[in-house]
């Protein structure tokens, strides 16, 4: 009974370490293309740029940061949060793949069974999308190359069509008064952004201009998540 008490404790302890060393890694992958650039070609962006794109990113998807590890873990586990994390495409595919495996197999979220069922309909998941990629990689330049130019042309509507239903949906779930006020606070910061860096200095009013539309996003978060408790502490007196 004592080695089934510690085995879980040791599988997690190694999960652990390995999940750690694998994130490090490939975060020193990812920095060394944009550290070679920096310090080897002496490609250095200016401040100015560097501020004005964290700022933008973080406008778009600075709460995913938070809210996806806590919202995830449950169903994932410490094994199924460091795998999906690494590999990425963890809402549209991970995820389902997860759910759609321990369902099939009639376990309860959460327990020592369908962790481990997780790990392995991830890693199928994961090997599956690399063999798609690998085909779309070696057969996608080819298939480019052979079909008609308005055809290719055609693919310049693909990102403002998927931004565009992103927004839709994002949209239908927010309430009228709420929507309204989203856009007047986004025209309203879009026209302060606009004509405020002309009373700043040049070293403040670059950033903020080239960030525009990420403060937007951040102002539009901030003002959602705002609405959201206030409509959460009205639900929660209702029912008491």
């Amino acid at each position: 009974m004592t080695n089934n008490n510690q085995n879980p404790k040791q599988f997690h302890k190694d999960v652990h370490f390995w999940g750690q060393l694998t994130i490090a890694v490939a975060f020193l992958c990812t920095l060394s293309i944009p550290l070679y650039l920096t310090f080897v070609l002496g490609y250095r962006p200016n401040s100015a740029d560097i501020v004005s794109g964290m700022i933008s990113i973080a406008g778009f998807v600075g709460i995913v940061w938070f809210v996806e590890p806590i919202s995830y873990f449950p169903t994932l586990g410490p094994a199924g949060t460091y795998m999906s994390f690494l590999s990425g495409n963890i809402g549209n595919m991970r995820l389902p793949v997860i759910v759609g495996t321990q369902e099939a197999l009639g376990l309860a979220p959460g327990s020592e069974e369908a962790e481990v069922a997780g790990i392995f309909a991830l890693i199928s998941s994961t090997f599956t999308n690399l063999a798609v990629l690998a085909v779309v990689l070696v057969a996608g330049q080819v298939l480019i190359n052979v079909l008609p130019p308005a055809i290719v042309a055609s693919f310049n509507f693909a990102l403002p069509g998927i931004l565009g239903a992103m927004l839709v949906m994002m949209g239908s779930k927010v309430k009228v008064p709420n929507l309204v006020a989203l856009v007047a606070i986004g025209t309203a910061a879009m026209v302060t952004v606009r004509f405020l860096p002309k009373f700043l200095p040049a070293n403040i009013a670059t950033p903020i201009s080239l960030a525009d539309t990420g403060l937007i996003a951040v102002f539009g978060i901030l003002y959602s998540v705002l609405m959201a408790k206030k409509d959460h502490a009205k639900q929660t007196a209702s029912q008491t």
